[in-house]
């Protein structure tokens, strides 16, 4: 059975979201709480993230946002005290400068909670601090903490190895009379994103979020089934010419978990994602849609219309079968292409064993069992046994630093939530929760009061939560680390790269001095529409030579006309707020 794990510990498909959130903007019902967890990364600046005249962006429309999540504060249990937020004013600003003191103050920012902390990193003297005791919902900021402690647990040099056992013998004209099984490990492009150098590809606007806002989101340049293609090789090159039993993926690695109805799986393939790649054509004429990676897991039923140029885009993807994806909407003629949207495959393992077979038949390897249908795995042996299986091919990944830094520059989401069960693994364990309970630990083994924080998953939902001052004793303790350098690599570059591309100006003299992690959520509080957080967390190289940690986080501000709209505006004018908050810091840390 699923464990199914969100902060509100429920499960909604992401269409279903978004209708229950445009359900709740119309309704404005007080009782119902439904609201939308929309990841920072949705809200990289449109001006900066895709060079002008390379891509036209829409970061208003929100149709089939990828990102959206139902969540339900109330159902929150952590078993700890929650110390929340000051109330507005009703803690004093003193020892903060008054250039942040001015940037809180103004309109619409005075409406929210703040809590702020700067640490001096060598002296560990706290030189700004508001409400810092106080636990603030995190938003993305979380993987600050998953990712160190997956760090400190696995390794920044630890690789994910994806072996091809069989079961059976092969005869001398290559035949396997058994079955050929693929032990998921974890990976999580599976090759997927790997370039010529060893690296993992990572665009400033990933295809993970491409629903989220439409027009924006960029594809790798590498094949999304190269992993898949490299095992197959290594299977024909082995001597196996013909499997007389099944392939099958071993996906029990550890006990199955989703989170937020995406299912955390051993085995990845293209993030357990299906690209749709948009052409416009002419005003009034359909639109060209092919799909990627090509499989006959899935067929695509696409009607989308071209409109005319300057007007915004409305895709929505879905499935009405086992098996099929529709697509329709319509995009502008001057969109560039390909115009990106992505479909959630719902059974992963399914989805790579059909690859992997027709991967086998490319390399002139012919399976007696069909591509499609579910994972036969009621075939697989005992788990110790598969272990002593003979291996006929195996799959390296990159060292984890780069899975580090994929996770930490868009936000990306799935990235994070593997981090618990794998390291519930290395710990000789078995399931999420057993993942969590080993971060918390790292943490208080850092010295981070137990009572300061709270955190339930590693993407950062809204159950998640933590102090100012908790954070930035993370990021302290941290950069005392031996992976230290790993970690700030990973960070967005405000200014130059990933989630923080342009929150400010280029030329501005912060860009390039500060590394962090972004934070957003939007929800609903007594019936309304609020900026549930926006957050930032990390490290300032500032001007007067010294580097700081940083934490500063604002909860609650009522979105503006109460609309879905009105919220990602609002959420995208707290992006660059708190960019010019970092960058005050920058340039005045102690005051």
């Amino acid at each position: 059975m699923t464990t199914r794990v969100t902060a509100a510990q429920q499960d909604e498909d992401r269409p279903q979201m978004f209708s229950r959130i445009t359900g709740f903007v119309r309704r404005h019902t007080p009782s119902d709480h439904q609201g939308v967890a929309l990841q920072e990364r949705t809200f990289v600046n449109s001006a900066h993230a895709v060079k002008p005249k390379a891509r036209r962006r829409w970061p208003r429309t929100v149709a089939a946002a990828s990102t959206v999540a139902a969540l339900t504060a109330s159902a929150c249990h952590t078993g700890t005290t929650d110390r929340h937020p000051s109330a507005p004013g009703s803690s004093s600003a003193a020892g903060v400068s008054a250039e942040l003191q001015k940037l809180m103050r103004g309109v619409p920012w005075s409406s929210g909670q703040w809590g702020l902390q700067v640490t001096d990193l060598k002296t560990g003297k706290v030189v700004q601090s508001k409400n810092a005791t106080s636990k603030f919902v995190t938003g993305s900021t979380a993987k600050t903490f998953a990712v160190g402690a997956a760090l400190d647990t696995l390794g920044s040099s630890h690789r994910f190895r994806t072996p091809l056992v069989r079961s059976g013998s092969i005869s001398h004209d290559g035949r396997l009379s058994g079955d050929l099984i693929m032990v998921g490990s974890g990976d999580l492009t599976l090759g997927g994103r790997t370039n010529a150098l060893g690296k993992v590809d990572i665009p400033d606007f990933d295809h993970t979020d491409a629903n989220a806002v439409p027009g924006m989101a960029t594809l790798t340049r590498e094949d999304p089934l190269a992993g898949i293609n490299d095992l197959a090789r290594q299977v024909a090159a082995s001597g196996i010419r013909h499997i007389d039993g099944d392939v099958v993926i071993d996906d029990r690695l550890w006990a199955p978990v989703a989170i937020g109805g995406t299912p955390i799986t051993p085995t990845v393939v293209n993030d357990n994602l299906i690209d749709l790649l948009i052409t416009p054509a002419e005003p009034g004429r359909q639109a060209t849609v092919d799909w990627r990676p090509k499989t006959a897991a899935f067929t695509v039923d696409s009607r989308v219309t071209t409109t005319p140029a300057g007007t915004k885009p409305a895709v929505k993807t879905d499935s009405p079968a086992a098996g099929r994806i529709r697509i329709r909407g319509s995009v502008p003629a001057d969109a560039t292409a390909p115009f990106i949207a992505t479909y959630q495959v719902p059974d992963p393992a399914a989805f790579a064993r059909t690859v992997l077979i027709e991967a086998l038949v490319k390399h002139g390897v012919s399976v007696d069992s069909p591509a499609l249908g579910e994972n036969p795995s009621n075939k697989l042996p005992p788990v110790q046994k598969v272990k002593r299986l003979p291996v006929s091919a195996s799959y390296t990944s990159p060292p984890f630093k780069e899975y580090a830094k994929l996770i930490n520059k868009v936000s990306h989401n799935l990235g994070a939530n593997l981090l618990p069960p794998l390291m519930a693994v290395q710990n000789g364990k078995h399931t999420y929760a057993d993942g969590m309970k080993a971060e918390r630990e790292f943490l208080m083994r850092a010295g981070i009061d137990r009572d300061s924080f709270d955190l339930v998953d590693a993407q950062g939902l809204t159950c998640d939560r933590a102090t100012p001052a908790a954070q930035t004793q993370l990021l302290r303790n941290l950069s005392r680390k031996d992976y230290f350098g790993v970690l700030y690599d990973s960070m967005p570059a405000m200014g130059v790269d990933g989630s923080l591309a342009g929150v400010i100006k280029p030329t501005d003299p912060a860009a390039g001095h500060i590394r962090a992690k972004t934070g957003t959520l939007i929800g609903a509080a007594n019936g309304k529409l609020v900026l549930t957080t926006k957050a930032l967390a990390g490290y300032v190289d500032a001007e007067n030579g010294r580097r700081y940690a940083f934490a500063i986080y604002v909860n609650g501000i009522p979105a503006p006309g109460n609309t879905v709209n009105g919220a990602i505006d609002l959420a995208l004018k707290a992006n660059k707020q708190l960019g010019a908050m970092a960058a005050t810091i920058y340039r005045n840390p102690n005051p």
